[in-house]
């Protein structure tokens, strides 16, 4: 249905119901009305009685009665035919642009109205031939278009887009502003390139970021090379003086240690720097610092000093050598005669004197020891014709052993030295074996580590039961010696009785001397009797223990033996 729609302060607009926004400027004529839809015809269709129907309207009529839709006279869908002179005079209807209408906010259900106050500023005020309005509302720059524009940050991929709407005539304004459009680093050298949401975020990481000059020059760099080139030059930045006193050997105090800022440094170096500052030497000419000029004072070569040998000349220290070795008067001197006898020693001065009145001794000298040179020469003669002499008498045989003696030397000289490179070829090898060697002696300790363990521990054993043996024999003879001792003193005893006995009762003591005497070779007897079972037995007590500590020595020796040639098969 075409409904009207009365605008305030514009009129009365028509609006196409069947159409997506379509408004006729003024009252379409019946002509170009469909009777069934009560709407601006589309695709219009003529029947055979005249009437004229939509395209759509007339299919559904004929599905519906067969008949037409206006008269109810039969009609098929063949007797339907396009009527171009009513399509044409429906092309020159007036319409409004379809952008003339805007979205009413405050509407409830959210209907747009006709912004007639705002055309060619917030909406299209044009009003053109129906035919022309599908392209003229493609063209229109009042069409709603979406931004679309990608999401971009450098060195991520995104996917994101700008949704936004808004007319085509204010797409570029929105895209100087969007959020999506792409803006490079502010930051010269950077060239990063994003969306204007990150620009912000990248600025304040980004590596060619201004950076302030540390030292309040107020200098701003660009990227860390600019920062280094800008610390070799910023004017303000704390320096050393760093002037180097040639003069001064230490390493420490040679060079100026003060600190100022670079833009005070030439200043500094020309106007107070004493490391910097230099003098003329009055002596030498020399150019040294002005903390250097006293000390060079004291070492300089040119300087006149008294002469060390006390002459009284004023001389340099650099010719003081030559003056004391040419020209000083005071230098005490050794006569040139010395070496033929003389010993004579004077200063400069007095050496012509003692020349002129020591010829005669000095001529003796000589002489002397021009007889001494001829002896030494006669003797040196003698021996070199007696070197040659024996050279000339050695035989050709002689001369043949020599040789073969020379060259069986060097033939030992080349044998040992082969013998050592062989050696020394050998020795990477035998390094390598030893610790193969190592390494079976090592897995043949842990082979026959239980039963030598077994060994040792029953060796341990015996040795413990001749140990009890030997303590059993000792405890024994100690017994038996004891017995041995209380007898003997229990003869003593008797003796003694005995002798007392005899003397009470004869003087001459002939019968009782002989019956003591016997007594006592009794006695004696039986003691030498006890000693000799004593000693025999502690004899037997000490060949037993060597009997038994000899086989256990033997038994340990064999073990040690084993385990040697089990080490060495297992080493070879």
């Amino acid at each position: 249905v075409l409904r009207a729609v009365a605008v305030e302060g514009y009129g009365v607009v028509y609006v196409s119901a069947s159409r997506e926004r379509v408004v006729f400027a003024s009252r379409p004529p019946d002509s170009t009305m469909c009777p069934a839809c009560k709407d601006v015809l589309r695709k219009p269709r003529r029947a055979p009685c005249g009437h004229a129907l939509c395209a759509l309207c007339a299919r559904e009529s004929i599905a519906q009665s067969g008949t037409c839709a206006v008269c109810r006279r039969a009609a098929t869908e063949e007797d339907y035919v396009a009527d171009e002179a009513l399509m044409l005079e429906i092309s020159n209807l007036r319409a409004h642009c379809p952008y003339a209408w805007r979205r009413d906010d405050a509407s409830a259900d959210g209907s747009a109205t006709l912004d007639h106050r705002g055309f060619g500023d917030r909406c299209c005020g044009a009003i053109v031939r129906f035919a022309d309005l599908a392209r003229h509302a493609e063209e229109c720059d009042f069409k709603i278009v979406i931004c679309g524009l990608a999401e971009r940050d450098a060195g991520r991929r995104l996917t994101g887009t700008c949704a936004a709407e808004c007319a085509r005539r204010a797409l570029e304004g929105h895209r100087e502003e969007c959020a999506y459009a792409a803006r490079g680093c502010a930051n010269a050298g950077c060239d990063w390139v994003g969306s204007a949401m990150y620009a912000r975020d990248h600025a304040d990481v980004c590596e060619h970021k201004p950076v302030a000059c540390r030292h309040g020059c107020r200098a701003t760099m660009t990227n860390a090379d600019a920062v280094a080139r800008h610390e070799e030059i910023c004017p303000v930045k704390e320096v050393l003086c760093g002037v180097v006193d040639e003069a001064d050997a230490d390493e420490h105090t040679r060079c100026c240690p003060a600190m100022m800022k670079r833009n005070a440094l030439a200043r500094h170096r020309q106007e107070m720097c004493e490391y910097a500052r230099t003098v003329a030497c009055s002596d030498c000419q020399t150019l040294v610092s002005e903390r250097s000029a006293l000390r060079h004072k004291q070492v300089c070569v040119k300087i006149r000093r008294a002469c060390t040998a006390g002459c009284g000349a004023l001389v340099s220290a650099a010719d003081m050598k030559q003056h004391l070795e040419l020209t000083c008067p005071s230098v005490e001197l050794l006569c040139e005669f010395h070496e033929v006898g003389c010993v004579f020693r004077c200063s400069r001065d007095d050496m012509a004197r003692h020349y002129e009145t020591s010829t005669a001794a000095h001529v003796k000298l000589l002489l002397r020891a021009s007889a001494e040179i001829r002896e030494v020469s006669e003797t040196m003669a003698k021996d070199v014709e007696k070197v040659v002499r024996d050279e000339e008498g050695l035989n050709e045989s002689d001369r043949v052993e020599r040789d073969a003696v020379l060259r069986a030397l060097r033939a030992e000289e080349e044998r040992m030295l082969q013998d050592m490179k062989t050696l020394r070829e050998n020795e990477a090898d035998a390094r390598k074996r030893g610790e193969l060697y190592a390494q079976a002696l090592e897995k043949a300790l842990e082979d026959q580590a239980e039963t030598y363990d077994a060994a040792i521990a029953e060796v341990r054993e015996e040795i413990l039961a001749v140990r009890g043996e030997f303590e059993t024999y000792k405890s024994q003879a100690s017994f038996e010696l004891n017995e041995l001792r209380q007898a003997m003193s229990s003869a003593q005893i008797a003796l003694s009785e005995v002798s007392a006995r005899a003397a009470t009762i004869t003087r001459d003591g002939g019968i009782l001397d002989e019956h003591k005497l016997a007594i006592e070779e009794e006695i004696k007897h039986d003691r030498e009797h006890a000693l000799g079972e004593l000693e025999k037995a502690t004899r037997q007590i000490r060949f037993e223990i060597e009997d038994a500590s000899a086989e256990h020595a033997r038994k340990i020796l064999s073990l040690r033996d084993d385990i040697r040639m089990v080490l060495n098969s297992r080493i070879r």
